[in-house]
């Protein structure tokens, strides 16, 4: 089985967050084949459950329409890294062990409420997690934390050639929260904030009375999400409403820890470079970290493409992410 092939396979199958079901009978259909103890378990796909050391990833995509094409060592599409890369490599190895020596999780609805990842750590007793997701094939033991809040401001409608109006109004609201002094360099990536959606709807050549949004706020390992989202609903009240609806901490894990020893070894097996990086995204090491399960994130992929028109990964790293298993699962046995 190739790498190519099956990846092509799995971007074919609509995997939208909450509608996962037929990639989870693909997956479970592959495991059982494979000779494996498969179940489903809510809306996840378990394997080789009840081992205290978890590999998983998740099952779902956003949803948005990309064409499926292949240009050289490359596949393009929805889901192409994030994450049907890792459900890729982690099938290639499956397909070829005998025996797992930990469990394997694809989870469901990361990409929107994580209830898959909640009802997994509620459940089973791990201790010890490497959550795929697209890392370049990098260990990534720093974890950013987020917060995502939409807003609404509103402004008396006023004639276009006056300077007033509720995105003018807006445009200050996030220039305040670009003075906070919590945007600061960290040792992989810096904490900062971005506007990831702004509308207002004026076809009539004047100052529109509402402007709404939706901002997210990365922040460093360390980091207060609680207060810093507090100090930032000080500042948005005084301009219109706010709705937060995600507040994490992000994490740490020390290059010491027994997990990154194992990933080292994993590595050095697979012939994979070893180096360390961090994870600037939300992803369910989030949740599995908050349950007290030691986490780290790796993975084949490029995440600055991930959800974009131009999604991709390189065969080769699915591969490699495969042999990285098959290594890590020597050294577990």
């Amino acid at each position: 089985m190739h790498a190519k092939d099956l990846l092509l396979e799995l971007l074919k199958i609509p995997s939208y967050s909450k509608r996962e079901d037929a990639m989870a009978d693909f997956i479970l259909k592959f495991a059982k084949e494979a000779g494996h103890d498969a179940e489903m378990d809510g809306k996840n796909v378990i394997i080789n459950a009840s081992n205290e050391f978890v590999v998983a990833t998740h099952m779902d995509t956003i949803e948005r329409e990309m064409a499926i094409k292949a240009r050289g060592n490359k596949i393009y599409g929805r889901g192409a890294s994030d994450a049907k890369a890792s459900i890729a490599s982690i099938l290639l190895f499956i397909n070829k062990a005998r025996k797992l020596n930990f469990t394997i999780a694809f989870l469901s609805d990361e990409e929107e409420d994580a209830t898959g990842s909640k009802h997994f750590v509620e459940k089973y007793k791990a201790k010890e997690a490497i959550i795929m997701e697209p890392t370049s094939l990098k260990i990534c033991p720093y974890h950013a934390g987020s917060i995502e809040v939409y807003f609404e401001v509103e402004s008396k409608e006023s004639h276009g050639s006056f300077c007033s109006g509720a995105i003018n109004k807006a445009i200050k609201m996030i220039e305040e929260l670009h003075e906070m002094p919590y945007w600061e360099n960290g040792k992989y990536f810096d904490s900062c904030l971005v506007v990831q959606e702004i509308k207002s709807v004026n076809p009539y050549y004047l100052n529109p009375e509402k402007c709404n949004g939706r901002i997210e706020a990365r922040l460093l390992p360390g980091q207060n999400a609680k207060e810093i989202a507090k100090e930032m609903k000080k500042v948005m009240k005084k301009y219109g409403n706010a709705k937060f609806t995600e507040i994490w901490n992000g994490f740490e894990i020390n290059e010491g820890n027994d997990i990154i020893k194992k990933a080292r070894k994993a590595c050095e097996k697979a012939k994979i470079p070893f180096s360390l990086d961090g994870m600037p995204s939300w992803t369910d090491a989030i949740i599995f970290n908050e349950a007290g399960i030691k986490s780290i994130v790796f993975g084949p992929g490029n995440l600055k493409s991930s959800h974009t028109n131009e999604e991709y990964v390189e065969i080769e790293e699915i591969e490699k992410a495969s042999l990285f298993l098959h290594a890590l699962n020597e050294i577990m046995e």
